[in-house]
């Protein structure tokens, strides 16, 4: 049994306060045809086989409390094969988690509605709940609450994944740090109204500038991006960045600079 793991763009990210110690967010999010792939089985023990090595695999803690919140006795294999990169802000852990609940839901023929998965996802991290309905959606919180606003009007991304690491807590400790405020639009009215060219043309992620503080390599090439003139944006807390509905001259243009960096390209779902 096969369940794909979709990532995520955000396509604006807010910081608008802080609760017990965590920001809180608000963020329209995409889902994007860019997936993992994971194959369930019944087996003898719980297990997970993936294409690539990841430390503190979030896929087992799925497992385990599918398995306890339901009573689940048997064991189950999951075979992962990986092709969102990790630690790149699109969501990969938290989309492969939401599979995770998804299959074992079918494969244990639990048969729960997606609304009664909600609790599990918000136990296993941030952008989880978003992952599972993997629809066009207004975030809030910790990620942990969210509005579906689905449209036909569907966007295209040129996604530029550079070889660099940027740790999610360290660039929220360092956007404590700068302590600087980002002026407050609020987009869900926009997202409400399905006024995306407002959003597009206004996207923005406070998290940005505490990343180029971060890295000098990354900064490096975000001014070389849009010394350019190109509209480039940052996913989640980095270091993947975005361009929305690339021009056929825009992605040469991105391919002719031979940055150590991954070109994607994806379409929402």
């Amino acid at each position: 049994m096969i369940e794909k793991a979709y990532a995520k763009v955000n396509l604006t990210l807010e910081v608008i306060g802080k609760k017990n110690q965590f920001h809180l967010l608000e963020s329209v999010v995409i889902p994007i045809d860019l997936h993992d792939t994971l194959t369930f089985s019944l087996s003898d023990k719980d297990e997970v086989i993936s294409s690539v090595d990841i430390k503190d695999n979030n896929i087992l803690k799925a497992i385990a409390l599918f398995k306890q919140t339901y009573n689940i006795k048997a064991c189950v294999k999951v075979v992962l094969d990986k092709q969102i990169p990790i630690g790149a802000g699109l969501g990969g852990s938290s989309a492969d988690i939401s599979a995770t609940l998804r299959g074992l839901n079918r494969l244990f023929n639990v048969n729960k509605p997606i609304k009664e998965l909600e609790p599990l996802a918000n136990q296993l991290g941030s952008d989880t709940l978003f992952c599972l309905y993997n629809k066009r959606s207004f975030l809030y919180g910790r990620g942990d609450y969210l509005q579906v606003y689905e449209s036909e009007d569907k966007l295209s991304f040129l996604l530029l994944i550079p070889n660099i690491s940027l740790l999610t807590k360290d660039v929220f400790n360092t956007y404590r740090l700068l302590n600087k405020k980002e002026p407050y639009i609020g987009f869900e009215s926009y997202l409400k109204n399905q006024d995306i060219d407002f959003i597009v043309k206004n996207s923005k992620n406070d998290l940005l500038n505490p990343a180029l503080k971060l890295s000098d390599e990354f900064k490096r090439l975000y001014q070389k991006l849009t010394s350019s003139n190109i509209n480039i944006y940052m996913s989640g807390s980095g270091p993947s960045l975005f361009m929305i509905n690339p021009t056929k001259k825009e992605i040469d243009y991105i391919k002719s600079l031979n940055e150590n960096t991954l070109l994607l390209f994806s379409k929402e779902l």
